[in-house]
C-alpha cells in the first residue's frame, strides 16, 4: 500500500498482461455523489491514458483527502503513485 495526499493505492502483480483497476471511494472521505464521481472519473481517465505503462498490474484506487483539488493536480499526484509502484 502506498499513500499520497489524494490518494491511498493498493497493487499486485497479476499474471494477465491487462491491468486492472478498482476504485473505492467512500462517503467518509466526499460526502456528495458528485465529489465521489469526480474523483471516480479522475482515476479511471490516469489509469486508462497510461494502460500501456501498467501491464501485469491489479490497482485498487482510494480517495484519501476530501478537500478539493484541481484535476490536474490529482491526475499527477495519481500517476506518481502508479510509477512509484511499477518500479518496486
Amino acid at each position: 500500500m502506498i499513500k499520497s495526499q489524494y490518494w491511498q493505492v493498493l497493487a499486485r502483480k497479476i499474471d494477465t498482461p491487462e491491468p486492472r483497476l478498482g476504485l473505492a471511494i467512500s462517503k467518509k472521505v466526499h460526502r456528495l455523489a458528485i465529489n465521489r464521481n469526480k474523483t471516480k472519473r479522475i482515476a479511471r481517465e490516469t489509469f486508462r491514458t497510461h494502460q500501456n505503462d501498467l501491464n501485469h498490474w491489479e490497482f485498487v484506487v482510494m480517495a484519501e483527502h476530501s478537500k478539493p483539488a484541481k484535476n490536474s493536480i490529482m491526475t499527477n499526484d495519481l500517476l506518481h503513485l502508479f510509477k512509484k509502484i511499477i518500479t518496486y
